[in-house]
């Protein structure tokens, strides 16, 4: 089971978070067997991961590394820095 995670926080009132979220369904699919990934509704998080992730501006997506680093990108991220981010 893969252990780094690509976590996107997003709301369901957000223009650019489902303009992103197109984006997003299409690279997925390529990593699934490498990578878990967790979509996040701000508005909905009963796990408290944008509590941990301070996560205050959406869409945002957070790579955690296997070693529990983190890279946080905000913004919607075009096809190649997503993918870019997955591979780091």
């Amino acid at each position: 089971m893969a252990t780094k995670k690509v976590i996107k926080f997003y709301a369901s009132w957000c223009g650019p978070c489902k303009i992103y979220g197109k984006t997003w369904d299409k690279v997925i699919p390529a990593y699934e067997d490498q990578v878990n990934f967790i979509s996040v509704d701000i508005d909905k998080d009963t796990t408290g991961l944008a509590n941990k992730f301070k996560i205050d501006t959406v869409p945002t997506t957070v790579l955690v590394r296997e070693d529990g680093s983190t890279k946080t990108l905000e913004g919607r991220l075009p096809k190649n820095e997503l993918t870019e981010l997955i591979l780091s």
